[in-house]
């Protein structure tokens, strides 16, 4: 089978490796190998492929910087479809059209360098912005959804591409339609509003120093843990009142800066990760009666 998927890769001019290491990919680098990875550079090569795999009996994925997925220990059998070639980015006016392998801090530079604001505290989110837009992903009291327009995507129940808008999309605190397989997104639209392009980098910056100050930024995480239990109330906080800052199991940790992190301190394995916030769901629920829900994803 995987010999078969190797041969339409190669005719169809996409990149693949062969068990590679995903805590080589991984921003909190663990995980054990994938069997194909697979990097389609256009949007063409990336429905090819999901069109291509969705006849097949085999496990894949689609991907992105991978910055809120835990790898698994034992690997991936299956293809990984990696979207970090998928790089085009249009700008006019006061509107954008992003590709889902674009990063947001590329995103977020292109958009202040054009006097354009409304991303400056989406600006510091790690990842690709096709993750972002999949989990409508949020920071300082703005989301992805905030300023997406519409959503190009690829539906594997009718083999179509759909070009959605955002209130078709079910987006809700850090999920979207396409949490729940609505389909595989390949590019968004986005609309902002002019500014003076000093004050938002002035912006960006106060962002990027509150991430810095209040944030394990340099250390291995995948972000926030846990979501937030509701609108008033953190998970951060509920686990520091537990006693649980600077909590180890293996190599993993919660972060001494903020408890709503789980850092490796090196040799953490996703076990170690998944024993730790297994650790903490149980005391916060017998110390509040509330059960925190993860905000990350295992692979």
């Amino acid at each position: 089978m995987f010999e078969y998927i190797k041969q339409f890769l190669k005719m169809n001019d996409v990149e693949y490796r062969e068990n590679e290491k995903l805590s080589c990919f991984s921003v909190i680098r663990i995980g054990g190998n994938a069997r194909i990875i697979a990097y389609p550079n256009s949007a063409t090569k990336y429905v090819s492929v999901l069109r291509f795999l969705r006849n097949l009996e085999i496990d894949y994925r689609v991907l992105g910087r991978m910055s809120n997925i835990l790898p698994n220990d034992d690997g991936y059998d299956g293809v990984i479809i990696k979207t970090d070639k998928l790089r085009k980015l249009f700008i006019t006016d006061n509107t954008a059209y992003i590709s889902a392998g674009i990063t947001n801090a590329v995103l977020a530079t292109e958009l202040s360098r054009k006097g354009l604001s409304g991303f400056e505290e989406l600006s510091g989110i790690p990842g690709s912005f096709g993750g972002a837009v999949f989990g409508n992903a949020g920071a300082f009291g703005r989301e992805i959804s905030d300023v997406i327009s519409e959503v190009t995507f690829y539906s594997l129940n009718d083999d179509s591409i759909y070009i959605a808008s955002a209130g078709e999309l079910d987006f809700a605190y850090r999920t979207s339609a396409f949490k729940h397989g609505l389909g595989y997104i390949i590019s968004a639209k986005i609309i902002l509003s002019h500014a003076d392009v000093d004050s938002v980098y002035k912006r960006m910056n106060e962002v990027r120093l509150l991430r810095l100050k209040t944030q394990p930024v340099g250390e291995l995480s995948l972000g926030s843990t846990f979501k937030r239990p509701s609108a008033d109330s953190s998970a951060a906080k509920m686990i520091d009142e537990c006693g649980l800052k600077g909590y180890i199991i293996g190599g993993a940790q919660i972060s001494q800066k903020h408890a709503g992190f789980i850092v490796n301190k090196g040799y953490a394995t996703s076990s170690d990760y998944i024993s730790l916030a297994e650790h903490v769901e149980k005391c916060v629920y017998q110390k509040t009666g509330v059960r925190l829900e993860r905000e990350i994803e295992i692979l």
